[in-house]
């Protein structure tokens, strides 16, 4: 018998699937589960959705224990721009690609899981500072170990995810394990050898623009913004009263039709332009 789930159990499952947090998750397939059809042919359908309500329990479980055990290094502050997760198996190349592409220096060795926790370095991208995490290697049934719960909250959090691998295979194993803990991968595959600097920013989907003042030379560092940001996105970032009192804006650069052109709060900015906020 054909299951014939319909549009509900359609948008459900997108909701499930888009979910980062373990709360949204339970939440999701809950949603799913009432919207799911009941008949005979959809038992297995339901059967696999308990059992999904039934891990994330558990895992939720697990975090709170970790949490209230106030283990070191399973919260981690935002700091910067974004923040991107370095992820992979064992000898990999996470902590190559780590030390390559921040400042951080992370135990390099021959032997498998030489990283025991997470190792946090900053990268520097023209002046714009982003986190990388690089987390323990993941193996087959990751979600058993005490802190891979909690190592996974920090993936579900990440702005993006970077699996490192040497092997298909390697790269099958990660998508596994981050599916048995709900989350879809969306990120970057790469090896330790590419220089992945351009691809994680143009992944991130961010501008860099700067400000300055009149007569007087841009100043540094720039500010980030999500792609497709104006000016009042830039006003309320730099000070939150600025929207308040702003009167217009020169700009020079990519988005000006020439220099200095005059704009207001609605104008789309582009990367590398330079913007002279004017207050009443």
């Amino acid at each position: 018998m054909p299951i014939n789930a319909g549009y509900e159990y359609e948008n459900a499952e997108k909701e499930y699937l888009d979910a980062k947090t373990i709360p949204d998750k339970l939440k999701c397939l809950k949603n799913m589960l009432s919207v799911a059809p009941s008949h005979k042919g959809a038992e297995k359908l339901r059967n696999d959705i308990k059992q999904r309500i039934s891990k994330y329990k558990g895992l939720l479980e697990r975090e709170k224990k970790l949490s209230k055990k106030g283990g070191k290094g399973l919260s981690i502050k935002k700091e910067g721009a974004a923040r991107v997760v370095l992820i992979g198996v064992t000898n990999s190349g996470k902590s190559i690609l780590l030390g390559k592409i921040t400042n951080a220096k992370p135990k390099i060795a021959d032997y498998e899981y030489t990283t025991k926790k997470p190792e946090i370095g900053t990268m520097d991208y023209e002046g714009i500072i982003i986190q990388v995490i690089e987390l323990p290697a993941i193996s087959k049934n990751y979600l058993d170990r005490e802190k891979s719960p909690a190592y996974m909250g920090i993936v579900r959090d990440a702005d993006l995810v970077v699996l490192v691998s040497r092997e298909k295979e390697d790269v099958r194993l990660v998508k596994s394990e981050l599916k048995e803990a709900g989350i879809r991968f969306k990120g970057l595959v790469v090896s330790s050898k590419e220089d992945i600097k351009e691809m994680i920013w143009e992944r991130l989907k961010l501008i860099y623009v700067y400000t300055k003042s009149p007569g007087k030379k841009k100043e540094y560092p720039p500010v980030a913004l999500k792609v497709g940001s104006n000016v009042k996105h830039l006003a309320s970032t730099v000070h939150k009263d600025f929207v308040k009192k702003f009167d217009y804006a020169n700009i020079w650069g990519k988005s000006a039709k020439f220099d200095g052109q005059r704009v207001g709060l609605t104008h789309v900015l582009k990367s590398e332009d330079i913007v002279e906020l004017h207050l009443k």
